[in-house]
């Protein structure tokens, strides 16, 4: 038999109607009789299962209950004046019925069902009784076979429906008659037509060449000989030759240990396997992301200990050393290891801001010239002294402004220049600058070459992936963090720049940048054609202040001001500060923004708001803090320019001379 509640569950799921309209025939069939309760049974071996009753106010209160006491073989009691005691003991301990009549059993598939009717009170099993029950047989009859008729084509409707909204189809081997079936959905799988019909021996050929193929054999030939059932994911190549993948379910069917029949579904999850395929290669990139951050790690701790070996190292032979020029050479190699610590600090702040998006262009009005000049002079000594002639080229005026982030640009030349110094032995490195109008936009075009050892292309591929060159971390000496390439490709991106790569192993590489850029203010190119002499700007006064509660940090920048005879008066807070600016006007003031007392913004703030500063007076952020977010705050409290720790003497420079330039253009105007 089968499950009784299963026989209510698929009344209910199929025709909400079925169950209601067998509800109503005991409701009809109570009135009929003057009974007070009906009820619908299912019967099987082991249980019985209530379908149905006529009022829910009365027994049985049980949904599932012990089966009916009877031989199978003959038919129900027709009253309880017929009914044998465990009969009678079975309706009146779960139907609470001591006077009922029962009608005849009917078959519904594979299920039995009978209806019982109860009475509150003793009765006599009439004619006029037996002729309504007989009746009510009549119409339950018919109306399970009407169900029956409605739900095999119902069924068999849904069924087609559920297949081709899950999208999943079925299937059926013969082995006894060697046919094969395909359901509608099955078709629409392999993209075949809705007449097209599949055969046993060809079938196979859907599935893909090679591991597919070979595995759906498999999978078939052991279920064949064990009966073994299977759940499988392969891929088909459709009618039409587009790649499916299908999820595929298979059973056996065994009869006295030989395999008569396989059936099974198999399911379109294109979607989820491209999902799945998706979430694979994120796994994978974020794998290689963890590993790539392992290895970064430990190159940067390499590459942190080294230049702190050499600072450590010799400053402390320093201290011992008598020497005036043994201690020079100790002192020049500290401060050459400490640029290159820098150095990897910067290029680490950068590519983590780069990385995780933290990243803004800076842009404002700047020579051109000036800047290409001076890091050529950065570089000459080095090409010195590896013995290798610098080329350079610069095709524009020495006056020549541009609008753009003039430390980015300046990096991305660095960049490329220790670069080309780093990897070529002998021969020479050439530079070469130019500003080419296109379509109306102004572009920078930069050119790096050397004579270097070249790069295969898979070196080319990985060149700007960090520590990676080729397959490989770089084993050239002193080769730095291998940051400085992936930093300057980022900064050309976000420029909205080109970089472009021509190399040859064994003949050298050579790098073309073009960087879109914007034509200065018209004021600053005035100020580019009447720049004075520097000789003329130090002939010029000016008042310094440097405020730092760090000695050394005090000491550090008055003898990068000392170089060009200016003397520095010193505060060491910024209540300190407020003070000697109120009393003395400077055109000029380094500040420290994290200090105690009062810190470099909220004195900044005071000095501008209560008009302290001279007219073409300044003061310049000296802090450690450089994200773009302490920029901006030292922006809004009144600082002019921003300076990072450690500061460096060319940046001084530069300031000296802006605030020079400026003090010179205000005395010719008057």
């Amino acid at each position: 038999m089968v499950n009784g509640t299963g026989l209510q569950q698929a009344m209910a799921s199929e025709d909400t109607t079925k169950v209601a309209r067998i509800e109503q025939l005991l409701r009809c069939g109570c009135e009929s009789l003057n009974a007070s309760q009906g009820v619908a049974l299912c019967l099987a071996d082991d249980y019985t299962d209530v379908i149905a009753r006529a009022t829910l106010q009365k027994p049985p209160s049980l949904p599932l209950m012990p089966p009916l006491p009877f031989a199978k073989s003959s038919p129900l009691p027709t009253s309880h004046e017929q009914a044998e005691p465990r009969f009678l003991h079975w309706a009146n301990l779960y139907l609470g019925a001591s006077s009922f009549v029962c009608g005849d059993i009917y078959a519904y598939g594979s299920y039995q069902v009978v209806f019982i009717f109860i009475f509150d009170t003793p009765i006599t099993y009439s004619r006029e009784l037996k002729d309504k029950l007989t009746l009510l047989n009549g119409w339950l009859k018919s109306l399970l076979i009407e169900v029956e008729y409605k739900d095999s084509f119902k069924n068999n409707l849904l069924f087609e429906k559920l297949q081709s909204v899950a999208n999943i189809g079925t299937w059926e081997v013969d082995l006894l008659n060697n046919s094969l079936t395909w359901s509608s959905q099955t078709r629409v799988i392999h993209e075949v037509d809705e007449n097209f019909i599949p055969q046993l021996d060809t079938a196979i050929y859907f599935y893909k060449e090679g591991y597919d193929r070979d595995e759906i054999s498999r999978i078939v030939s052991t279920a064949i000989k064990t009966g073994e059932s299977w759940n499988a994911t392969l891929q088909l190549i459709s009618a039409k030759g587009n790649p499916v993948w299908i999820e595929t379910h298979g059973m056996a069917e065994m009869v006295d240990g030989v395999c008569v029949r396989l059936f099974g579904t198999c399911q379109n999850v294109n979607k989820a396997m491209a999902l799945r395929l998706e979430l694979d290669e994120q796994r994978e990139a974020a794998v290689k992301a963890y590993n790539a951050r392992g290895e970064l790690l430990s190159r940067i701790s390499h590459e942190l200990r080294t230049p702190l070996n050499g600072i450590t190292g010799m400053l402390q032979a320093i201290r011992f050393e008598d020497r005036e020029h043994i201690r020079a050479r100790k002192t020049e190699l500290a401060l050459k290891s400490s640029d290159k610590l820098l150095s990897l600090i910067n290029d680490v702040l950068d590519y983590t801001d780069m990385s995780s998006g933290n990243f803004e262009l800076v842009t404002s009005d700047f020579c051109v010239r000036a800047l290409v000049e001076d890091l050529i002079d950065v570089f000459k000594p080095q090409c010195q002294d590896k013995g290798l002639r610098l080329y350079s080229g610069v095709t524009f005026p020495p006056n020549t402004y541009i609008h753009s982030d003039a430390a980015r640009i300046s990096q991305v030349l660095n960049n490329l220049m220790s670069n080309a110094v780093k990897y070529t032995a002998q021969g020479h490195i050439s530079v070469h600058v130019t500003l080419k109008d296109v379509a109306g936009v102004q572009h920078l075009l930069i050119s790096v070459e050397d004579s270097g050892k070249g790069m295969s292309e898979a070196t080319v591929k990985s060149l700007f992936v960090p520590l990676i060159h080729g397959d490989k971390f770089s084993s050239v000496e002193g080769s730095g963090s291998g940051l400085g390439l992936s930093i300057a490709k980022q900064i050309i991106d976000k420029m909205e720049g080109e970089l472009d790569i021509t190399t040859e192993e064994g003949k050298g590489s050579c790098f073309d940048i073009v960087i879109p850029i914007e034509k200065p203010s018209a004021k600053k190119q005035e100020m580019s054609d009447t720049d004075s002499l520097p000789s003329t700007l130090l002939a010029l006064p000016l008042s310094i202040l440097v405020v730092d509660d760090n000695d050394i940090n005090r000491i550090v920048l008055s003898s990068m001001l000392e170089k060009f005879n200016f003397k520095a008066d010193e505060a060491q807070n910024g209540r300190i500060a407020v003070e000697m600016a109120k009393a003395k006007p400077y055109d000029i003031i380094f500040m420290d923004c994290s200090m105690p007392v009062l810190d470099g913004l909220s004195a900044t703030k005071i000095i501008v708001e209560e008009g302290y500063l001279p007219v073409n007076g300044r003061v310049i952020a000296v802090t450690a803090n450089t994200t773009d977010d302490d920029r901006q705050a030292c922006h809004k409290a009144g600082m002019a320019e921003f300076l990072a720790k450690p500061v460096e003497q060319t940046s001084v420079t530069n300031i000296l001379r802006q605030v020079l330039h400026n003090k010179a253009s205000a005395i010719r105007q008057h």
